[in-house]
């Protein structure tokens, strides 16, 4: 038997919603219930692993992590710290490797790339901006799982926390700090590539 959590947080599933735009423009459907995408909750008694199986918005991801066995880490006690990539931006980079993301010549790069997206440590938003006003700076560095630094930095004219590697390339946040049993869990708009690390 599964015990109930006491609370939860809805996950988002925009891709959904964007699809049902496009039939019902092209009226394949008339209405976005024919397609209506399942709520999916977040459990904050739950690890990661299994609240990023249960996203409809994370399913390239989750599969992705799956394939190259990075999953496992976060089926692990932790905790640990993840900026999840959706559909969306995994699906434009599918599109310009040859064979996908599943291709067996881009494991690398793809490893690379989700390692990229994971930090050991749990950092929710008032734990990053706590130390950010202790060490009087709007940037921080953290060490993602292959050693690359990912930079959070706090965007002067938003106030809005955003991710950047150090080639300056930025990464908005979609989603900001699901409470996990092992760590924390945020979902990002787009995929964000590592300028250097080492090997994992």
């Amino acid at each position: 038997m599964v015990r109930p959590s006491a609370r939860a947080d809805v996950m988002p599933a925009s891709s959904h919603e964007a699809q049902n735009a496009e039939l019902i423009s092209k009226n394949v459907v008339s209405s976005s219930v024919a397609f209506a995408a399942p709520t999916t909750m977040s459990y904050p008694d739950r690890p990661l692993a299994e609240n990023l199986a249960n996203s409809v918005e994370m399913s390239d991801y989750t599969v992705a992590l799956e394939s190259t066995g990075l999953m496992s880490t976060l089926r692990r006690a932790g905790p640990f710290t993840v900026f999840a990539v959706p559909n969306w931006p995994l699906e434009a980079l599918a599109k310009q490797w040859p064979g996908g993301l599943q291709s067996p010549q881009f494991e690398p790069q793809m490893r690379a790339i989700l390692s990229y997206t994971i930090v050991p440590g749990k950092w929710d938003e008032a734990h990053i901006r706590k130390v950010m006003a202790q060490r009087h700076v709007t940037t921080i560095a953290l060490y993602t799982l292959n050693g690359a630094v990912l930079q959070v930095r706090l965007e002067a004219a938003s106030g809005q926390l955003v991710l950047s590697n150090t080639r300056g390339e930025i990464n908005r946040l979609w989603l900001t700090g699901l409470p996990q049993s092992n760590g924390v869990l945020y979902f990002t708009q787009g995929v964000l590539t590592p300028t250097s690390s080492r090997p994992i």
